[in-house]
């Protein structure tokens, strides 16, 4: 697995590093992670509705990523405040 996963990326470093890399392509790849991350969080949260009711606890975990994230600037850590979040709103239904 390791050979195939280096013949697979050795190509596009090679081309890289011989030739220069337009700036409009640096910023369209600049901005790949920020579009997974939406596109991996947005609709779970926007369409999440089991047994066709709304579950806030997404929404809520959502808002918290949102404001962490833009507060510290660090999709990680508005990562964790989202699993945080939906983690602490599953214990607490179990408690009552």
């Amino acid at each position: 697995m390791a050979l195939i996963t280096y013949l697979t990326r050795f190509p596009m470093l090679l081309i890289s590093s011989r030739w220069e890399i337009p700036d409009w392509l640096k910023r369209g790849l600049a901005m790949v992670p920020v579009g997974v991350f939406s596109s991996m969080t947005i609709p779970p949260i926007l369409f999440h509705a089991p047994k066709g009711e709304w579950s806030p606890e997404y929404l809520i975990a959502g808002i918290a990523a949102l404001v962490v994230g833009l507060w510290k600037k660090q999709i990680v850590l508005a990562l964790l405040a989202g699993v945080i979040v939906v983690a602490l709103w599953r214990q607490l239904a179990l408690w009552m």
